[in-house]
């Protein structure tokens, strides 16, 4: 079942709303509420004629957003090496068939690890966790001779594949080693970002879904992020 059209355009960054309003000339409306309306008409309410209207760049920033389908929250794959015709592939599953492709990862409903708690198994989420510790090293011995795993490797351990629930982002610069500043700069953000993807972690912004990398700005320390293990 086709997804109305008003709701994809609702999904549409606003400049990417405006330039297809200039498009197919309705940007004199006032809202964009009125805009999309206006577009939705311009359409004759046709979901596949609004994606063969987007360019390829406008496809990349729709679907790269997360969405909510039969009560699971979805979240894209890396989609930035995706040719428009792919990505035109993907936006008539989703919008037009109502069918969510395998590609697309689900937040899992399951709660989080609790990292005290956890105790390493066999498996391949331990495996990988324990693999990331020897490419990158652990914190020296402790005084009873122990090797002291670092904070973030604990992270790593409790991390899957899914995109973990919304968490603030202070939480993530403590579980670095980092100190937690009143004011949280980008420089400070970026150098977090640089090291969870040492770590083989992603990190996103906790509504949209975009995937932060070391060149973005900082959302602010009480930001609310998810992180997910790397995929390879």
């Amino acid at each position: 079942m086709a997804v109305p059209i008003l709701k994809v355009l609702q999904l549409m960054e606003a400049k990417d709303l405006r330039a297809l309003a200039a498009s197919r000339k309705v940007s004199e409306r006032h809202s964009e509420s009125e805009v999309r309306h206006a577009l939705s008409a311009s359409f004759g309410e046709s979901m596949q004629r609004l994606i063969d209207a987007l360019d390829r760049e406008t496809l990349y920033r729709l679907l790269r957003r997360p969405f909510r389908w039969r009560e699971r929250r979805y979240f894209s794959p890396e989609l930035a090496r995706h040719s428009k015709d792919q990505l035109v592939a993907l936006a008539r599953a989703i919008f037009v068939q109502g069918e969510v492709p395998p590609e697309f990862g689900k937040e899992s409903t399951h709660s989080e690890f609790n990292l005290d708690e956890y105790r390493v198994t066999s498996g391949s989420v331990a495996a990988d966790a324990l693999k990331n510790v020897a490419a990158h090293g652990a914190e020296d011995d402790d005084d009873s001779g122990r090797t002291v795993v670092a904070p973030a490797m604990q992270y790593l351990i409790g991390l899957s594949r899914e995109w973990s629930r919304p968490r603030n982002l202070s939480g993530v610069l403590r579980a670095l080693g980092m100190e937690v500043p009143e004011r949280l700069r980008s420089s400070r953000f970026q150098e977090a970002v640089r090291k969870l993807i040492a770590l083989g972690i992603d990190i996103s912004e906790a509504d949209s879904g975009r995937v932060y990398s070391p060149r973005d700005s900082s959302p602010g320390v009480d930001g609310k992020v998810r992180l997910r293990r790397a995929r390879s």
